[in-house]
């Protein structure tokens, strides 16, 4: 009979994980080669890209450019139009208030005249002649 002793076992044991680290981080550098290839080609192909549509990224940058350049002008205009009407609004409670005011007292005026007329000349029901 053939017995292993522990040294034995403990050596194929460490020559075992050994060979299987090497596999392992064998596996691991053709992997991320792989992947680093495949990012190179993307990076190239991007770059074909941008060579050939670089006339057309300007002219979408300078018609951003513009877009944005009309679009704060317009909000610029919307705010002084806004300005204004709010300027109007004002002006027109103001001219509102003051005309109710002297509304008001033309109505306590009239009133009073009224009053007036009623106690210099009476009109009782009780003294009606026809």
């Amino acid at each position: 009979m053939y017995y292993i002793s522990l040294s034995d076992l403990g050596t194929f044991t460490l020559y075992f994980l050994g060979a299987l680290a090497i596999i392992v981080l064998i596996v691991a550098i053709v992997i991320i080669s792989i992947t680093f290839l495949n990012v190179n080609k993307f990076f190239k192909r991007v770059d074909k890209l941008v060579e050939k549509n670089e006339d057309k990224i300007n002219e979408t940058v300078n018609n951003v450019n513009y877009v944005t350049t009309s679009v704060k002008q317009g909000v610029d205009k919307a705010e002084s139009t806004i300005e204004a009407i709010e300027d109007s609004i004002c002006e027109t409670i103001v001219s509102v208030s003051e005309t109710t005011g002297n509304f008001f007292d033309f109505i306590s005026i009239t009133k009073q005249v009224v009053n007036t007329i009623l106690k210099i000349f009476p009109f009782d029901k009780k003294n009606k002649t026809f």
